[in-house]
């Protein structure tokens, strides 16, 4: 089998592809057959020593795909072979093949009616998005929520779960076609913050009353616009820093409308809590399956174009996820 190699942390100029041998699928794990990649900022982090997770190079890169299940180990027995599944790695899926060791990595069968491309665009985005929305900033229905980076991945996923909740949802995003983008998944109303004053755009769309929540994958200086679109009681979720510099505010703000900021780790609370990241995707399948849930997908990549898949995502041309087939 061949796989992409971190030889360097320069990001995607630093992999290598190269053959790699087949390990032996061990008591308690799973070797899957890839199809389809799914790319994720982290990606771009971890590839230049910028995640909090750090690697040492030579390693694999790459947090999620999904194939066909080819083996199962001894101590096995939710996974079968020959099972269509997601998988979340943290590392690792940027080869044809690879074992996958649960808990700590997730594998779930999907819906017989999701696609490949799907299914690695999927837990991810929609996992955080769903954990963030439901768990953490506990999301009712007649709420309205503002979506920063709508037209990425984790954005549109975070506009689709707010829209089966019940919200209203303010897609915020840099470029008029973008917004569009963000449009097709169900926003509301959309804000270009690149060219419209943010706060000014959002008053006037809540009648001066602000939103009660806002989905921020972004950071950077849009943070410091979209806190003050907050209502009172208004819940922040902290989700990412696509836009690369990591934000600070001054704290008593939380005080002036009662506000709370709150981080969204999805992945680790997935790991603690097995069973709320069972019933979240049991919802999202159900949702997807109604159809009220599409990811929006980015022009899929060949595996031996990887390299400039990246770097789009790191540019942040990416018009939704990044899949990239086998």
């Amino acid at each position: 089998m061949k796989a992409w190699v971190c030889e360097s942390l320069t990001g995607e100029d630093g992999l290598v592809l190269n053959a790699q041998s087949s390990l032996p699928c061990g008591a308690e794990q799973i070797r899957i057959k890839n199809h389809v990649i799914g790319l994720n900022f982290p990606d771009v982090l971890i590839t230049r020593g910028l995640y909090q997770m750090k690697l040492e190079p030579p390693f694999i890169p790459g947090s999620e795909c999904a194939g066909e299940v080819t083996e199962v180990g001894s101590a096995v027995n939710d996974i079968a072979v020959g099972q269509r599944v997601l998988a979340m790695t943290g590392f690792g899926a940027f080869t044809q093949e690879l074992l996958v060791s649960p808990p700590m990595q997730q594998v779930m069968v999907i819906p017989d009616t999701m696609s490949f491309d799907d299914a690695a665009a999927f837990n991810m985005v929609y996992g955080t998005a769903m954990h963030g929305l439901k768990q953490r900033a506990k999301l009712l229905a007649g709420e309205t929520v503002l979506v920063l980076g709508s037209a990425g991945g984790c954005g549109s996923a975070a506009v689709q779960i707010a829209k089966a909740m019940g919200a209203t949802v303010i897609a915020g995003a840099s470029s008029d076609e973008k917004c569009q983008r963000a449009m097709t998944c169900g926003a509301d109303f959309v804000v270009n913050y690149s060219s419209e004053n943010l706060r000014d755009r959002v008053m006037a769309q809540t009648d001066n009353k602000g939103v009660d929540v806002v989905f921020d994958p972004v950071g950077d200086d849009l943070f410091k616009q979209a806190i003050r679109c907050l209502g009172w009681n208004g819940r922040y979720l902290v989700v990412g820093f696509a836009g690369g510099e990591i934000p600070s505010f001054s704290v008593n703000y939380t005080i002036l409308k009662s506000i709370a900021v709150i981080g969204v780790a999805y992945g680790m609370s997935a790991i603690d809590d097995p069973l709320m990241n069972q019933s979240n995707f049991n919802q999202l399948f159900a949702w997807y399956q109604q159809g009220l849930l599409k990811p929006l997908l980015d022009e899929p990549h060949v595996f031996a174009d990887i390299q400039q898949a990246l770097g789009r995502l790191n540019d942040g041309k990416a018009l939704g996820k990044l899949v990239v087939r086998i």
